[in-house]
């Protein structure tokens, strides 16, 4: 093994392990409140990119709708690859009260920097590089709390196939039952490696972008004080060095985020059910729901699921495992008004 890539395994065991910690531990007992967040990507690609979804689909918002009649559905669900208009009617269809989707496809951004330009500038039309947009970031938040605001972002640089859609971020603001001020809610999908169809270091470097941003966008964001949860199909995969930035950036920035879904897997207080699919969620290491606590707030994950994994056929409704973490706010955080969250980055 190289000295590079045994420093970035390194990094990245660090990285991970430190995510496991639990910040604002040393916050002020309060009241406490609980939530719920699904993240899902969905699957809902359209034809001829995928085969006919719409039965799926449904099943997924039925299934979602069954939940909610046995009082175990997410209060809060961050959707990915919701391109066709069965999968946007889930949130609705399973009987959320409050719908919020990501940027259209005509809300693109430009390249930030002159490597953004020239890697743009080198793309190639073959792989869907410089033809357009053609649907939306596919970013879908339904949930059963009031969304009080929205922001949306779109990623400036894309490679490959990953390009026909205007993938970014998106981030809602929602107010709780029992939690003093609003929380946060990311959203985001970013770009993918082998599907790409492009050489991996034009996809990597779309990637370590895209990170970049997000990781600029979920500063920002912090910025309105309130407790944050980060949820969506990140395309960490087995690759070491992305790996190493996204656990860099995300376990390392400014804010620090902790991922919810391994810190309950080493935590005897958190319930793991259906832990084959959460093993093979974590494996593939694409899909993750972290957190960031507000000032004074103590955030802990009680129980992790996989809702959506296989079912008793051993078939799966996408080609993702759906994962869930019920979360527990204890304290008080300072109430931000919502026009915090629309400021500009």
């Amino acid at each position: 093994m190289s000295q590079s890539i045994a420093h970035a395994l390194a990094c990245v065991a660090a990285l991970v392990g430190s995510a496991a910690s639990v910040p604002g531990a040393a916050a002020v007992a309060g009241p406490a409140a609980t939530v719920s967040v699904l993240t899902y990507n969905v699957h809902g690609l359209p034809w001829p990119v995928a085969e006919d979804r719409s039965a799926s689909l449904s099943a997924i918002a039925a299934q979602l709708r069954a939940m909610r009649s046995a009082g175990r559905q997410p209060g809060i669900v961050a959707v990915q690859e919701a391109f066709v208009p069965d999968a946007k009617a889930i949130g609705a269809a399973a009987g959320y009260r409050y719908v919020a989707f990501g940027a259209p496809a005509g809300a693109a951004a430009s390249p930030e920097t002159s490597g953004d330009r020239r890697f743009v500038a080198a793309g190639s039309m073959r792989y869907g590089e410089g033809v357009g947009k053609h649907v939306g970031s596919g970013l879908a938040i339904f949930s059963d709390y009031p969304i009080l605001a929205v922001r949306r972002i779109s990623y400036p640089v894309c490679a490959g196939y990953d390009c026909l859609a205007n993938k970014g971020a998106m981030a809602a603001l929602i107010a709780i039952p029992g939690v003093a001020g609003p929380v946060t809610v990311v959203d985001t999908h970013l770009n993918s490696n082998g599907a790409t169809g492009v050489s991996e270091p034009r996809a990597l470097y779309a990637y370590m972008r895209q990170i970049d941003v997000l990781s600029d966008f979920v500063g920002s964001l912090s910025r309105t004080g309130g407790t944050m949860f980060v949820a969506g199909d990140f395309n960490v995969g087995n690759d070491i060095q992305r790996r190493a930035y996204f656990a860099q950036h995300m376990f390392g920035g400014t804010p620090t985020l902790t991922a919810g879904s391994l810190q309950c897997r080493t935590s005897p207080t958190c319930r793991v059910t259906q832990p084959a699919d959460i093993a093979l969620s974590t494996h593939r290491a694409k899909d993750w729901l972290m957190y960031r606590p507000a000032n004074a707030v103590i955030v802990r994950p009680t129980s992790l699921s996989a809702p959506f994994g296989h079912s008793g056929r051993n078939a799966m409704l996408s080609d993702h495992v759906g994962i869930m973490i019920d979360y527990q706010l204890i304290g008080s955080a300072h109430r931000q008004a919502p026009s915090a969250l629309l400021a500009s980055r």
